[in-house]
């Protein structure tokens, strides 16, 4: 009898939750972010078998910058529970081991978009700072 089996091994990317009151530390606001789930898996005719290396991040809506947070709080907020990430728990993320969109600028005041070194704003002519 022959067998053919199809296996791998493969990096994968979960958007978990949007997140609200996320103190940036690069724009300096509080600001939305999206919380992704990043792991590799070991699978089996597709079927995942076994995963490791599980990393939680953070992007920030307004300025895009990613922060790594603690694995114990990623695994609470997808279970479900109602945890709150706080500035300290916000690492800068080296080696980013997936791609985001970039970010849209949009002006403090009317919400517009514009160019990230507009100092004013086209549209209503108030300072973005």
């Amino acid at each position: 009898m022959f067998f053919i089996g199809i296996f791998g091994i493969e990096s994968k990317k979960k958007d978990i939750k949007a997140l609200t009151n996320i103190q940036c530390k690069n724009c300096n606001l509080n600001t939305d972010g999206s919380l992704i789930k990043v792991y590799n898996v070991f699978h089996f005719f597709f079927i995942p078998l076994i995963k490791w290396n599980e990393r939680y991040f953070v992007i920030c809506k307004n300025c895009g910058f990613v922060y790594e947070i603690p694995k114990d709080k990623g695994k609470g907020i997808e279970r479900g529970d109602s945890i709150e990430i706080n500035y300290w728990d916000l690492k800068a993320a080296e080696g980013i081991p997936f791609s985001h969109p970039p970010v849209e600028f949009k002006c403090k005041n009317c919400g517009r978009v514009i160019k990230p070194d507009y100092e004013y704003c086209p549209h209503c002519g108030n300072k973005n700072e």
